[in-house]
Order: C-alpha cells, then structure tokens, then sequence
C-alpha cells in the first residue's frame, strides 16, 4: 500500500511517531508525509527542521513551502510541488489531516484528478461544533466542501460527534472515530523515582524568579517534603475553565496547605488569571509557569499528584478530545475531568468527571482525589492501563491500516 499523508501536525518531531510505527508495523507499505516548513501556533511558531532524520526505508517526511501557514482551513502548497510528488509516487491512499473544507485537500484532489491516478482519498477531522457560516462561506467554501466529500472515500474523525456532523451533511461513506495522534513514549512515561524539584523545566516562572529551587525545595512548612502538586498544561483562555479552576482550589487550599495548583502555558487570559490569584491572596499557593517544548511536558507531568482539565463548551467551540489527558495517563498521573466536549468519553472510568461549569461538583471530586491517596493509586494504574490499550501508536497503527484495507 502506497499512502500520502498531508498535515500540518508533522512539522512537530514528535508527532512524526505515530507514521514512524505505522512504517514498522506495516513493512509493506510505503509512506510519504507531507508538512509545510513553518507554522506559526499559538504557543510557539514550529518549524520543520531537518524531517529527514526521522526518515526510515518505507517513510519519508518532505517540508514544503506553503502559503497562509498557521490557517489549517486556508493554508496551501505549490501546485507544481504536489504535481510533482504525485506523477511520481502514485499513492493508493491520499490522507489528509486538515478537516473537510480544507484548501490543502482540494487542491491534492484536483492534481490527484488532472493525473488520472486512481488514488482513493481520505481525511481526518476533530470539529465537534457548528460553525456559524458567513455568507462568504456559502458562496465559496461550501462549494470546496462539497467537492471534498463528494470525491472522499471515507474519513477518520477524532471523537463521535464529528462523526454525527458528516452524517448530517449527508456523508454516507465509511466512517471511522480514532484519535488522531498518541502519545510517544519516548517522552512520556511513569517516573521510576520522584524527579527533583529542581529540573529545568520547573526552574523559572514568568517574574522570573527561581521556581522549586533547593532552598524552596525543602517543601512546606520546611519539612523536607516537597508539596503535593495540582497541575494544569494548555492555553491560558476563559472556556478552559482555568477561573473555575483557581475558584476550586481557593476554598479547598486552608483545608489542604500542603499541597499547590500549577499552571504551565500562556494565553490571552494569562494577566487576568495571575491578577485574579492576587487578588484572592493565593500568590504563595498558584505557580504559573511559561509553555515548555513538547518533549519535556511529560517531565511536568510526572510532577504533578493530580492532572485537571476543567473546559467547557461554548457555542463556538468544544474540547476536541484534550489529549494532554492522554499524556497524563502514560505519565501515570491521575486525571480530572469535566464533561465538556470529549473529555468524558476520552477518561472513561480511568479517572473522574465532574459536570461542566458546576463548581460544587468540581470541588468535591477534586477533594476526593486530594483526600484519598488510594483512589489515586488507584486511577493512575487505570489510566495507564487505558492509554496501552486505546491511545497507543500501535492501536492506531492498526486501526488506520484496517481502516485503510476496507476503503481500498
């Protein structure tokens, strides 16, 4: 099986796992993967690098240059480039991560076409909420939708509701609900020992001031115990719930001293949040720490007690699946969820969910955890066991592969 991949989530190395174990896994197939050279993000602006040196025998990544990099709807490549690469490799499979109405996915469709391959086309898709369309958006994308679907053989999407919204756009065809990307192991993974609190990542917060250094090391109260760590990892914004979060945490703190909430990201809401600390005298209890590189956010995680994603919905968006929960889980962390979104259906029974926007319910699922050391034993052994079975890059691998087997 030949198979194109093209996305923009490649240009991150780390992600580049999950083809890297599909290759492996697959002998027979050969893979090429296509990413633009740079993306600007929220949280930091990725480039591509030399992709070559995750290249093995039967995969290949290739960087391109793109035009409205950092727009996944918008963002597009040279025909010439694409025209080149599919004269030449003449994929069975063209996959494309970037949603249904994506520029990117026409265009390889329409080159796909002008070649006369015979190429089956597939796409992935997290959206689990309704856009509210413009009227440009009708006259012009709907039209690039529609040819999309029309000429797509199947889709993969990343939680159940996106399936329902194909459904009522009338896709019929085959239709598959898997995650996306999982987690590499290779940086995340249960902490065989306690790390120290002085590692690089903890070493500095936004005042720049030294954060969990060795004379603040000694813990709370200076007993050579370090205090027990809330944790919280993504975009500083309002519908992440990180208000409700620092609500919470306030009428359990007096009850609880010894242990801290953390906050590692950056946001528009990020000022806000630290003014609202203050203003709550919780300064010497919140710690806000600046994003760190992918591959370091397991040795955060393995810092932390209990994992939080307290989302909630809004009418234009929804939490997609939250797969920092998932790299809680591989870290062994126990995990606490709201029901927003996918996260209910991503924790299961491996951890706890409380009702959205429902502080009574939050506070006491979250004193739960911190009360109860055995029931976080207990979750985090859950979770972990959940993430081999469910949320690996070997269960991916195979559920794409067979996936890929029926389309063709």
């Amino acid at each position: 099986m030949k198979i194109l991949v093209v996305s923009h989530t490649y240009i991150a190395s780390i992600n580049r796992e999950k083809w890297k174990v599909f290759a492996q896994k697959y002998k027979d197939s050969q893979i090429k993967v296509l990413i633009p050279k740079n993306w600007p993000a929220s949280l930091f602006d990725i480039s591509a690098g030399n992709c070559a040196q995750d290249n093995l025998n039967n995969c290949e990544f290739i960087s391109l240059d793109t035009r409205k990099a950092g727009n996944e709807v918008l963002y597009n490549y040279k025909f010439s480039d694409l025209f080149r690469i599919l004269k030449k490799f003449k994929p069975d499979v063209i996959h494309v991560e970037q949603g249904d109405n994506a520029l990117s996915y026409f265009q390889l469709i329409l080159v796909a076409k002008l070649l006369r391959l015979k190429s089956k086309f597939t796409f992935f898709t997290w959206v689990n909420w309704k856009h509210r369309w413009s009227l440009k958006y009708r006259l012009f994308w709907s039209f690039i939708e529609k040819f999309n679907l029309k000429n797509s053989s199947g889709a993969i999407v990343g939680n159940t509701v996106a399936k329902d919204i194909l459904r009522e756009k009338k896709y019929l065809k085959e239709i598959e609900v898997l995650l996306q990307l999982g987690v590499n192991t290779k940086y995340f993974y249960p902490a065989k020992e306690e790390i120290p609190d002085q590692v690089p990542v903890f070493a500095q917060g936004y005042d720049g001031q030294a954060r969990d250094d060795p004379a603040v090391a000694k813990g709370y109260g200076g007993h050579g115990k370090r205090r027990k760590r809330i944790g919280f990892i993504g975009r500083i914004i309002k519908e992440k719930g990180v208000f409700d979060l620092v609500t919470v945490f306030k009428n359990l703190h007096k009850k609880y001293p010894e242990w801290k909430l953390v906050f590692v990201g950056a946001g528009k809401e990020l000022n806000n949040l630290i003014d609202y600390v203050n203003k709550n005298n919780l300064q010497e209890h919140v710690e806000f720490l600046p994003p760190v590189d992918h591959k370091l956010v397991g040795e955060v995680l393995n810092k932390f007690d209990i994992f939080i994603l307290p989302s909630y919905d809004t009418p234009e968006w929804k939490e997609q699946f939250g797969h920092v929960l998932i790299e809680a889980m591989a870290c062994g962390v126990p995990v606490l969820g709201s029901d927003a979104g996918n996260i209910a259906n991503v924790i299961r029974d491996s951890g706890l969910v409380f009702k959205q926007k429902n502080l009574n319910d939050f506070e006491g699922k979250l004193e739960l955890l911190i009360k109860r050391q055995s029931l976080r034993e207990e979750l985090s052994k859950k979770g972990y066991d959940l993430f081999t079975k469910n949320y690996s890059y070997n269960f991916i691998a195979e559920r794409t592969y067979n996936f890929w087997q029926k389309i063709l």
